[in-house]
């Protein structure tokens, strides 16, 4: 197996091209917080909400060394890779020959020799787990074998995101997509997320997290441009509706993005909304615009996965 670290510059790392061998991700369920409240004289308790937390992730990271002085030098370098304050993006990367097991280099070789480590593995591009290092164990040490375990935890929101989002191309030669993205239920070629002039039409959430303009680190963004009086954005599969109480011009932008943030050509519109949060849920959603006859509306969001 193979890790890819992307870190907040954009610069990318493969512990594989490192010199690193992933054993194994461990990839926990998000944690469930329920919140409740006990009421004198009434058995159990009372719920009042559950969320979800946060999500703890493991990697089981080995390496062989050269010699001694390899191994301390190969044993700080993994503290280096792993001790970056901000977080960074990891992506899984799996064999694709059929095998549970790596082949090791043959005495005489040096690393990369044996084609098998590099070029055999496949790193899932299409999603991300966007973390931050919790904990790190000393490195065991037998011979010139290395291993430990990295904890990670997830940074704001505990799914895993696509990389790419719904205005990127999707087609899977493109390195952000990857099977599994729940891509499968319908054709990625015919995907539509920007219409013009249609007051009723359909939009596709293939993750399994509902979208909701009020969340914090979700990205959902709806750009509306064009003449309107009273727009008014339904969601009829989610049962929720945003209104703005005003007018638009032809050359007008008004835009719905996360958290909570209403402008029109980049001033806040809040006030003259409704207030609503409008919601996306997994799969198919059928969305009704009135109020304009004349527009352009786009859905830019990623799809994220529990």
């Amino acid at each position: 197996m193979d890790t890819l670290i992307e870190y907040s510059t954009g610069a990318t790392l493969s512990l594989v091209q490192e010199g690193y061998i992933t054993q194994d991700m461990l990839i926990r369920p998000i944690d469930q917080k329920a919140s409740s409240v006990e009421v004198d004289g009434r058995p159990g308790v009372v719920r009042e909400s559950v969320n979800h937390g946060t999500r703890v992730i493991i990697l089981s990271v080995m390496y062989i060394a050269s010699d001694e002085l390899d191994f301390a030098l190969r044993r700080d370098k993994l503290f280096s890779i792993f001790s970056d304050l901000e977080p960074f993006y990891i992506y899984e990367g799996r064999p694709t020959y059929k095998t549970s097991t790596y082949e090791f280099e043959l005495p005489g070789q040096t690393w990369g020799e044996n084609p098998q480590l590099p070029t055999n593995i496949e790193v899932l591009k299409g999603k991300r787990y966007k973390v931050i290092r919790t904990n790190m164990n000393e490195v065991e040490q037998r011979g010139l074998l290395g291993k430990v375990d990295v904890e990670f935890e997830t940074y704001q929101l505990p799914y895993a995101e696509s990389s790419g989002t719904t205005l990127d191309a999707r087609t899977f030669d493109k390195e952000i997509w990857q099977t599994g993205q729940g891509l499968v239920a319908a054709d990625p070629t015919t995907l539509k997320y920007v219409f013009q002039n249609e007051t009723s039409f359909q939009v596709y959430n293939a993750g399994d997290v509902p979208l909701k303009t009020n969340l914090r680190d979700m990205l959902f963004e709806i750009e509306f441009r064009g003449a309107s009086t009273n727009l008014s954005i339904r969601n009829t599969t989610s049962d929720t509706q945003w209104q703005y109480n005003g007018s638009s011009g032809a050359n007008d932008v008004i835009k719905l993005e996360t958290p909570t943030r209403f402008t029109k050509n980049g001033s806040s519109i809040f006030k003259d909304t409704n207030r609503k949060v409008l919601v996306l849920n997994p799969g198919w959603n059928t969305i009704q615009i009135t109020g304009a006859t004349q527009f352009l509306i786009s859905f830019k969001f990623k799809f994220y996965y529990k």
